[in-house]
């Protein structure tokens, strides 16, 4: 369902009404449609919103900026972004990363290179158009391990433990890894997903074919601040920002006279010097005592 893989290229775009496989949503359940066509231009509103929600998609100021998404897609973005920045907030560097994967997802020009549309459903208010019920997305497992790592340490103090904890289903912190974390977001019935999401991660040099480029981005260390004037995330919740622990100093070497110990030596001689003083004055104490 997604012919064309290449850089500009859409796999879907705009939306289809709400998805009819989910009952029970947190958020809005609006899906988009199929459209493997070229990404759109973003200007006025669309790119003010851009440039808050997904700055790492705004081209330079002799640039274009291109997106897959429209204004109304964004702002659902949006609210979702803010959502998952109330349970990351301790760690800024892991919040933006975990807003990364859903701007590439929603709003990349590149969209089509890393997805792959899988299953979809007439929508009938708009004859002809397609909404998009199922989707794969193919990752370079460097980033999604890289993402996954920034967060893992998160703390959630609400619910006494940590904030993956929340975000990686039955699995819970100590068994979360990156595939079960974002597995869970690509969940339809999670609560959150509007639909449902196959992530593939691939380690270097392994390649889908079909034209298919697994999404590689950049990624920001939890011990990394994401610009001048910002901070890192806490000690508390990124293990790399502690500062390193300083071994204590060697102990000063043993006290010698020689090759014996000084100390001992001394108290010998004090020991001896003593002694003598007690048989010199007994000495002149009895010799002071006879007639």
């Amino acid at each position: 369902l997604t012919p064309t893989h290449q850089a500009g290229v859409c796999a879907f775009y705009g939306e289809c009404g709400r998805n009819p496989e989910v009952n029970v949503s947190l958020v809005s359940s609006r899906v988009p449609c199929l459209s493997n066509t070229p990404a759109r231009v973003a200007s006025g509103p669309l790119l003010s919103l851009l440039r808050s929600v997904c700055p790492e998609l705004v081209r330079g100021d002799n640039e274009t900026t291109r997106v897959c998404c429209t204004y109304s897609q964004l702002s659902a973005l949006q609210l979702s972004v803010a959502l998952s920045g109330a349970v990351l907030a301790r760690c800024p560097s892991c919040a933006r990363n975990f807003a990364n994967l859903y701007c590439h997802n929603i709003c990349s020009p590149d969209q089509s290179l890393f997805t792959n549309v899988t299953r979809v459903a007439d929508y009938a208010a708009v004859p002809g158009a397609r909404a998009v019920l199922q989707y794969q997305l193919f990752y370079r497992q460097r980033y999604a391990e890289a993402a996954f790592a920034s967060c893992q340490d998160v703390r959630l103090p609400a619910a006494g433990g940590y904030a993956i904890a929340t975000m990686c289903g039955r699995y819970g912190a100590q068994l979360c890894t990156a595939q079960r974390w974002l597995d869970f977001q690509g969940d339809k019935n999670n609560g959150l997903a509007p639909l449902q999401i196959d992530f593939h991660l691939l380690p270097n040099g392994s390649e889908p074919g079909e034209g298919i480029a697994p999404l590689d981005a950049p990624v920001w260390g939890c011990d990394q601040a994401l610009g001048a004037g910002q901070e890192p995330c806490s000690c508390q919740d990124c293990a790399s920002s502690c500062p390193p622990l300083v071994p204590p100093s060697d102990p000063p070497p043993p006290f010698r006279i020689g090759r014996a110990d000084g100390v001992l030596v001394i108290c010998a001689l004090l020991f001896a010097g003593l002694a003598l003083l007690f048989l010199l004055a007994l000495l002149c104490r009895r010799g002071s005592a006879e007639p």
